[in-house]
C-alpha cells in the first residue's frame, strides 16, 4: 500500500513538473523577447513567397534602409527606452501614419507600407515596439502594453511637432492587435482612422491556438500557469490583452483586413473582431492570402480599399 502511494505521488510530481516546463516554454517562446529570437511559433516563415512578392519586399526594404530618418527616443511608463524612426514627407503636410510592425519584427520590416504612405505624401512614424528592434524590453507587450507606448508616441512626437496633425494607424499581425487595442483607449481627435491587417482576437486565444498547433498540448492547465507567469514577469495577463474587448470601446473608424488562407492568426478571428467593433468600420477579405500576405498578393485591391476608406475620415 505504501508503494502505491509513493507511485501516485511520483506521478503527480512528474505531471506538475511537465506542466510547469510546458507553461514556461510557451511563455518564453511567445513573450520573452530574447528567447523568441529562436522562435518556433508556426508562422508562414517556412513558406516561400512568390518571386514577385519577394522582389517587392526586397525592393521596399532596400528603399527604406536607404532613407534618412529623424530618430526619436522616449521613456515608457515603466522606464523602458523606446525608439522610433520618423520619415518626413517630401512636401509640407499635416498627414501622418503610424506603421506598427508584427511579432519579433521592427519598424524597418515595414518597407512596403512605409514606401506606399510616403509616396502618398504622408509623414511616416515607425516605432520599434518594446522588446523589438532598437527598443528596450525583456518581454513583448503583444499589443496590450504597446497601446500605451503608441499613445505616448502620438502625443509626445507627432502632436508636439504638429498639433493639427491628421493621423492614421496601420498595423500588421501583432501590430494590428496593437492598433485595435489602441483604438479602445481615449485617443486625441487627431487620430482619424485605423487599418488592422490580420490581428488576433486576444493574446489568450492566439497562444492557445499555438499551444495546440506547435506543442500539441491542451489549454488547461498550461495556459493558466503561463498566464500567471505573464502577470508576474511581463506585467499583463493574456486575457486582458483583448482586441475584441478594446474595439467594443473604439470610436476610431477602422478597416479590418484578413486573408482567408491565414492559419497563424486564423481567418475566423476577423469576424469576431469586426462583429465586436463599435466604431464605423469596413471589412476586406483577400482570397488566398496567408498571414500578412494580403498587401503583396493583391496590392491594388489592398491599397485601393485602404485609401478609399481613410479618405472618408481625413
Amino acid at each position: 500500500m505504501v508503494w502505491l502511494w509513493i507511485v501516485i505521488a511520483a506521478v503527480v510530481v512528474v505531471f506538475f513538473a511537465v506542466v510547469l516546463v510546458a507553461a514556461n516554454k510557451i511563455f518564453d517562446v511567445a513573450v520573452n523577447a530574447g528567447k523568441t529570437k529562436e522562435k518556433v511559433l508556426k508562422t508562414n516563415a517556412n513558406k516561400q513567397d512568390a518571386p514577385e512578392e519577394q522582389d517587392e519586399k526586397a525592393r521596399a526594404r532596400q528603399w527604406l534602409g536607404a532613407q534618412d530618418f529623424v530618430m526619436h527616443e522616449q521613456r515608457a511608463f515603466d522606464g523602458l527606452r523606446l525608439v522610433a524612426r520618423e520619415l518626413r514627407a517630401e512636401q509640407q503636410t499635416d498627414l501622418w501614419v503610424v506603421c506598427i510592425h508584427g511579432f519579433s519584427g521592427s519598424g524597418l520590416n515595414l518597407g512596403v507600407a512605409a514606401k506606399h504612405w510616403h509616396d502618398r505624401g504622408y509623414h511616416v512614424l515607425l516605432p520599434d515596439l518594446r522588446g523589438s528592434g532598437d527598443s528596450e524590453g525583456e518581454y513583448y507587450g503583444m499589443g496590450w502594453l504597446d497601446r500605451l507606448d503608441i499613445i505616448q508616441w502620438i502625443k509626445g512626437v507627432i502632436l508636439k511637432k504638429d498639433p493639427g496633425a491628421r493621423i492614421v494607424l496601420h498595423g500588421v499581425s501583432m501590430g494590428a492587435a496593437t492598433v485595435m487595442m489602441t483604438t479602445g483607449a481615449q485617443l486625441p481627435t487627431n487620430v482619424r482612422a485605423a487599418i488592422e491587417d490580420c490581428g488576433y482576437t486576444s493574446v489568450w486565444d492566439e497562444f492557445t491556438i499555438q499551444l495546440k498547433k506547435v506543442f500539441h498540448l491542451p489549454q488547461f492547465p498550461i495556459m493558466h500557469i503561463a498566464n500567471g507567469m505573464a502577470k508576474r514577469r511581463a506585467g499583463y495577463s493574456f486575457k486582458e490583452a483583448s482586441s475584441v474587448a478594446q474595439v467594443k470601446r473604439s470610436k476610431t473608424p477602422t478597416l479590418f483586413i484578413h486573408g482567408d488562407a491565414d492559419t497563424f492568426v486564423p481567418f475566423f478571428m476577423l469576424d469576431e473582431v469586426y462583429g465586436a467593433a463599435a466604431c464605423e468600420k469596413e471589412k476586406l477579405v483577400v482570397h488566398g492570402a496567408q498571414h500578412g500576405e494580403s498587401v503583396t498578393l493583391e496590392p491594388a485591391l489592398y491599397w485601393g480599399t485602404a485609401e478609399a476608406f481613410i479618405e472618408k475620415y481625413l
